[in-house]
């Protein structure tokens, strides 16, 4: 009947192997003082014919005592019991032999007594056999079985030493080498354990052959360890440019050197990619900063000294080429504080820059070139420094750009503030405008690079260059709703320490 139980006064439990055994050979101790006390009759316990008998007795009790609480293998243990009963077995039925055969009826002996001293030594010798074999066979296989378990520690720590991605090498304090791994041998050519006996020059090169542009690292105090940038050398004799982390171990109870070496050479390209690029970036900086500016300002100025001489259709194309070539000075400036950025320019050490001077003056600035357009500051600029470089004016001046030149409105009008944060730790600035505002869902996207609105003006480079510099100078930037509407740009920058 699927889906029943049985109660557990039911159920039959069958005491372990060496319990079992334990109970034999205890039920045998108890018979043979049984047998005895029939047999013997008025003999005395301390007569040397009860002797043997009584002695086997204690001895299968404590052996009964003790098999439970042995370290013996279950199976093991019932060999104790199996050899008392063939020990008894024997001996009594030769002890049956001589009574029957051999001795006179009129010694007058009990034949029982005398079968019972034959079955006691018989039972002796069993009982110390089977001792014997039970604890040499349980630990043949505690040592088997720990010869398994290291078999399969050191399977696995050469799968572990085989399957490490990186080359791993170990050479004695002579610098032979006394191990590797399937890698090391895979990247520099050599067959299965052919790299065993080599000197380690000869595979490894001098790290001051490194080039400048990767220079050698000292040794981590921390955990003895020596991190350094070399060439391996291939068995046809070509070079990998590795990163070694080395270490002081003991190998085979001997110490030795274990080396892991991380081939770099994609990632010495492109390091050698990007510093191309960097002197790419900052040619093209110089280039947007003396040549294409320059020029720009030249137009503009000449096309100002027009407005007194063009008639008033001729006044509105001028206007547009005004309107653009402003416009192309701003995406130089964009165009040219990203290059500095990216060109890694900015990565220098930051240092304190006054907040109200460099707000204040990008302020004025902006006034200048939207003269449409109302930009207020209110409640005055705290007088702090902040952790930044010559680059924070960029970040006002692309903030102030983009409430202005995203706004619908004809004289959009944009209000700036700015404070500081409780325990002077941060200075926030807000710049806050009126015009359509950004969904909440394209608020983080805005910030992307190449991002911008469908009916924008702007480059898109702008957001994008804030919100890179504010991160490099450990601030944040965000956007907020600005009631009753518009968006307001709310900049975090950390204080400078006194």
């Amino acid at each position: 009947m699927t889906g029943s139980s049985v109660p557990d006064e039911h159920i039959v439990k069958v005491p372990s192997p060496g319990r079992l055994a334990a109970v034999v050979v205890g039920g045998l101790g108890v018979a043979i003082v049984v047998v005895l006390a029939v047999e013997g009759g008025d003999t005395p316990w301390r007569s040397p014919v009860a002797a043997a008998p009584l002695g086997f007795a204690v001895l299968l009790l404590v052996a009964a005592a003790w098999l439970p609480s042995s370290d013996l293998d279950g199976r093991f243990a019932l060999r104790v019991p199996l050899l008392t009963a063939v020990g008894m077995l024997v001996f009594g039925s030769f002890g049956a032999f001589v009574v029957s055969d051999l001795l006179p009826g009129s010694t007058g002996a009990r034949p029982t007594l005398v079968v019972l001293h034959f079955v006691s030594v018989g039972g002796a010798v069993g009982v110390l056999v089977g001792l014997f074999a039970a604890k040499q066979a349980t630990t043949i296989r505690a040592l088997r079985a720990r010869e398994a378990a290291l078999r399969r520690s050191r399977d696995e720590y050469l799968d572990l030493f085989d399957g490490i991605g990186d080359a791993v090498l170990v050479h004695d304090a002579r610098g032979t080498i006394i191990a590797a791994n399937d890698a090391a041998s895979d990247r520099l050519g050599y067959g299965p354990d052919a790299l065993v006996g080599r000197r380690i020059d000869e595979v490894e090169g001098d790290p001051e052959a490194v080039t400048d542009a990767t220079p050698v690292r000292a040794a981590d105090s921390t955990d003895g360890r020596l991190v350094y940038e070399t060439v391996h050398t291939t068995a046809d004799g070509g070079t990998v440019q590795v990163e070694v982390s080395a270490r002081y171990v003991r190998y085979r109870g001997s110490p030795a050197v274990l080396s892991v070496a991380r081939n770099i050479t994609r990632r010495r390209a492109s390091e050698d990619e990007l510093a191309r690029k960097r002197d790419q970036l900052r040619a093209l900086n110089r280039v947007l900063r003396h040549d294409i500016r320059n020029d720009m300002q030249i137009v503009l100025g000449l096309g100002r000294l027009l407005e007194d001489h063009v008639d008033e259709e001729g006044a509105e194309h001028l206007r547009t080429i005004l309107d653009t070539g402003e416009h192309v000075v701003e995406l130089i400036e964009s165009s040219r504080d990203l290059a500095r950025t990216v060109a890694g320019e900015t990565g220098l050490p930051l240092e304190p820059v006054p907040l109200a001077e460099t707000l204040r003056s990008e302020i004025d600035r902006r006034r200048e070139a939207f003269g449409h357009a109302t930009i207020e500051l209110r409640d005055g600029v705290p007088d702090v420094n902040v952790r930044a470089n010559d680059l924070l004016s960029s970040v006002f001046r692309n903030l102030l750009n983009n409430a202005v030149q995203h706004s619908d409105r004809e004289a959009p009008t944009v209000e700036v503030t700015a404070d500081t944060t409780r325990g002077d730790h941060t200075a926030i600035v807000r710049i806050a405008d009126d015009g359509p505002g950004i969904d909440p869902d394209r608020r983080e996207a805005v910030f992307g690079n190449g991002e911008k609105g469908l009916d924008s003006d702007g480059t898109g480079l702008g957001l994008y260059l804030v919100q890179s510099l504010v991160e490099q100078y450990g601030g944040s930037v965000w956007i907020e709703d600005n009631e009753p509407r518009g968006s307001v740009a709310v900049v975090e920058l950390p204080i400078a320490d006194a």
